[in-house]
């Protein structure tokens, strides 16, 4: 009888210690995502403030073609930054344009992204330290805009959609809604309207 209670005892302590060491192992995976969870979201915001500095620097918003950036890729299939993969930025961006397309809301004109620059964390701020992230920002004209052409900006409001790309399919989307106003005898005035999360 001794020795049953005690074979008893064994498997029931062994089952607690096995279960303690799930939770802290479980705890730490959760910590980990949650650290990598906000890395790319404050990668994702400042991809979409650097996107503002050069629209902001821009002479004008009228055709969205013509919009540039400093940090752009010569090759729409770059290397990722995590791993032998490559990012597809064409297929990202159809990615992207699809899922607008999907979420229309109705009376709102057709948002069509274009992308304006791409590339890693580590390049954009070089000597940071950063982890394995992969930038890429797209522009369109934004929802309110009337005039029935995606291509053209006629009321001075663009919209931003900046993604910060990690390893294992990690995503965090920020999106701005940028006003350009002009200003008599002065550089036209540009003000961010939102920042928020994206989907």
């Amino acid at each position: 009888m001794a020795l049953v209670s005690a074979l008893i005892a064994t498997v029931v302590l062994t089952g607690l210690g096995v279960a303690l060491a799930l939770v802290g192992l479980e705890e730490s995976m959760l910590a980990g995502h949650d650290r990598a969870s906000r890395a790319l979201r404050l990668a994702a915001d400042s991809a979409a403030r650097l996107a503002v500095s050069d629209l902001t620097a821009a002479p004008s918003w009228t055709a969205l073609s013509s919009l540039t950036s400093r940090f752009a890729e010569t090759t729409m299939r770059p290397p990722s930054p995590w791993g032998p993969s490559e990012v597809d930025l064409a297929a990202e961006t159809a990615r992207v344009q699809a899922e607008t397309d999907a979420s229309g809301v109705p009376g709102e004109a057709a948002r069509v992204w274009r992308l304006l620059s791409a590339g890693p964390l580590a390049r954009a701020a070089p000597g940071s330290g950063c982890g394995p992230v992969y930038l890429v920002v797209w522009v369109a004209d934004d929802g309110a805009d009337t005039d029935g052409d995606p291509e053209i900006d006629s009321n001075g409001i663009l919209t931003i959609r900046a993604d910060a790309l990690g390893p294992d399919g990690g995503r965090v989307t920020t999106l701005v809604s940028l006003q350009r106003t002009a200003v008599s005898g002065e550089p036209d005035r540009v003000r961010i309207l939102t920042i928020r999360p994206g989907p």
